[in-house]
């Protein structure tokens, strides 16, 4: 039979939540429709003991792949490589699905042709396990009817956990994720969009999102770390948006979602060591400033409150910045 949704299952030392993630995604009626591939990422638990034995357990549906470390991108380019279903989904190890929401999501994607289908989500607290329901959408009415990314420009928040994508459609923009570097479903999100011509909106959530976990590489803490791959994922996003993106609706929704990821970097800047910090911003300010001049302009207009201090740094040449960084860092957060 052929496959509905192949789902690609980025696993990383996961051996204490894989079973739930793969246990949600084989306990329902649609399992014979689905293509479950799990990508060992260079694990050195029992990872991949545990992707051979579900690769047994379930020979028709699991596709295990054993690949060296490369980080989440490289786990989504080897995936996309043998994938065979028809529309195409990640899911992180550490995550899961709803059980009616994936039968539903299969059945709908049996149906439906469009290139992008889009669904609500709950998100998980790991400390209480309370979830909370989130849509795609910056709008309490939810825009079923929209057939094209310019119905859905003015509200949609392109998010990978309420997004599946038309395996054919990745394959034409010959998508190719950055590899060794987090933050990277920025990028799963955006290079797509300018060659997606239709959307379909499912009103139901399908995806628990776990938040809350230290480990996580969206905690404060790890995107200090980790700030050079966040930097080096907008750089690449901006410049990408500046030299291939042209029609008004994607440019439109490309925005949106640069307005968070610039938001949450200009926080880390003014969240580390002054010293440490301006060579840095500085860099980043110019990098902006020559590939991507539309995206320099509009910082200080979306980073809030941190606006007003990067337009006045600006000006002074950045002289004054450590002076005001220590007056105004408690308004900053």
């Amino acid at each position: 039979m052929s496959k509905v949704l192949s789902i690609s299952v980025a696993a990383y030392n996961a051996a204490d939540c894989l079973d739930k993630c793969i246990a949600s995604l084989t306990d329902n009626s649609v399992l014979d429709k689905l293509e479950i591939i799990i990508v060992n990422d260079g694990s050195k638990d029992e990872t991949a003991s545990l992707g051979r034995k579900y690769q047994a357990e379930f020979p028709d549906s699991v596709v295990f792949i054993d690949k060296e470390n490369g980080g989440h991108g490289s786990t989504i380019n080897a995936s996309l490589q043998v994938a065979t279903g028809k529309y195409y989904k990640i899911v992180d190890s550490d995550d899961w699905v709803e059980k009616a929401g994936i039968e539903k999501l299969v059945k709908a994607l049996e149906q439906s042709e469009a290139d992008l289908v889009l669904n609500s989500f709950y998100t998980v607290d790991e400390q209480s396990g309370e979830k909370t329901y989130k849509s795609v959408f910056d709008t309490e009415k939810v825009p079923t009817a929209a057939k094209t990314l310019a119905d859905i420009k003015d509200s949609y928040n392109p998010v990978m956990h309420g997004s599946t994508f038309k395996t054919e459609l990745l394959r034409k923009c010959h998508l190719k994720i950055d590899e060794h570097c987090f933050y990277v479903d920025n990028e799963l999100m955006l290079y797509p969009l300018p060659y997606v011509e239709t959307v379909e909106v499912l009103n139901f959530p399908v995806y628990d999102y776990l938040l809350g976990s230290v480990n996580q590489s969206v905690s404060m803490k790890n995107m200090i770390k980790n700030r050079a791959q966040h930097v080096r994922v907008i750089e690449k996003v901006s410049k990408y948006y500046t030299n291939q993106v042209t029609d008004p609706a994607v440019r439109e929704i490309y925005l949106r979602l640069l307005r968070k990821i610039l938001n949450k970097q200009y926080q880390i800047f003014f969240t580390m060591d002054n010293k440490q910090a301006k060579p840095e911003l500085l860099a980043f300010e110019k990098y902006l400033a020559k590939e991507a001049p539309e995206i320099y302009r509009l910082v200080p207009e979306v980073i809030g409150r941190k606006g007003k201090m990067i337009s006045f740094n600006r000006k002074t040449g950045y002289k004054f910045y450590g002076v005001m960084l220590t007056l105004f860092k408690p308004l900053m957060k």
